[in-house]
């Protein structure tokens, strides 16, 4: 396949990973045009919205859509435009076409495009692209997790921190409080900053931090592309109290994020009283 390292393209899934890079591709170049030049409104909850994420989503489901015209769609901002209930499905995309906001709004870094695309309830394909780098993470099951740049493509392999010790390096948007933030304290740890949910997993994807874990309102869309990457590096992803996401069924707001290797995973949960 066009782009794709080899791994990648001699997967099943390799049609649809291939148009998700370039939908994310070419919507994050578009976001970088517009930045500086878009403010946000507060919308329900908190959230920042802005006239960019609706038209980064028109982008991006435009290229899926047309693409697999036979296929659903779980997308953010025609979710919440729209007011009903996500009815559940087995196979179906997510689209978070402005991971965030805030940080697009604001001047910093830390945002991003990214689409998942689920088979039978299973994270099978994700793509994240990182704007401000041209970067692009890209995964499916049992292909590995890459990092896409121009011509160029480098296989991740995660954290090897296994155990909870010191240095570990926690990402976050905000230093770390609570239960992570005592965590913190006590092993020393480094902050490294990132505002996106899908960024936040992808530096653990690429070994730029160990740790993410956080108490919010996290959506399917935000976890699911980093789920795929993670799980293809050896990592753990969950919902805060240890269970799975559920990707088959009507839920689509969950309480918390432990992201961690599998081994220093099933430490965090003890430790961060998750």
């Amino acid at each position: 396949m066009r782009h794709l390292p080899e791994p990648l393209a001699r997967s099943r899934w390799a049609d649809r990973l291939a148009i998700a890079v370039d939908a994310v591709r070419s919507a994050g170049a578009a976001l970088l045009e517009l930045r500086g030049s878009i403010r946000g409104s507060e919308a329900a909850g908190g959230q920042l919205k802005t006239s960019a994420d609706l038209a980064a989503e028109g982008w991006v489901l435009g290229f899926l859509e047309g693409s697999f015209p036979e296929d659903r769609f779980l997308a953010e901002e025609r979710f919440d435009r729209d007011g009903t209930p996500w009815p559940g499905a087995s196979t179906y995309w997510t689209v978070d076409a402005l991971d965030g906001t805030r940080s697009f709004v604001e001047g910093f870094d830390g945002f991003c495009v990214q689409v998942a695309f689920i088979e039978n309830g299973e994270p099978r394909v994700g793509a994240i692209c990182e704007p401000v780098t041209g970067s692009v993470f890209a995964a499916v099951t049992g292909g590995g997790a890459w990092k896409l740049q121009g011509a160029n493509a480098f296989r991740l392999t995660g954290s090897s921190v296994n155990a909870v010790s010191p240095g570990l390096r926690f990402v976050d948007s905000t230093r770390p409080d609570g239960s992570v933030g005592k965590l913190f304290e006590r092993t020393q740890g480094r902050f490294v900053e990132c505002g996106s949910v899908g960024l936040k997993i992808c530096r653990l994807v690429e070994d730029q931090a160990d740790v993410y874990a956080k108490r919010f309102s996290p959506k399917l869309w935000d976890v699911a592309p980093g789920a795929v990457l993670l799980a293809e590096v050896g990592g753990t992803l969950r919902n805060w109290d240890g269970t799975p996401f559920d990707y088959t069924g009507t839920r689509t707001h969950y309480t918390g994020v432990v992201a961690a290797s599998h081994g220093l995973y099933a430490e965090l949960l003890g430790d961060v009283g998750a």
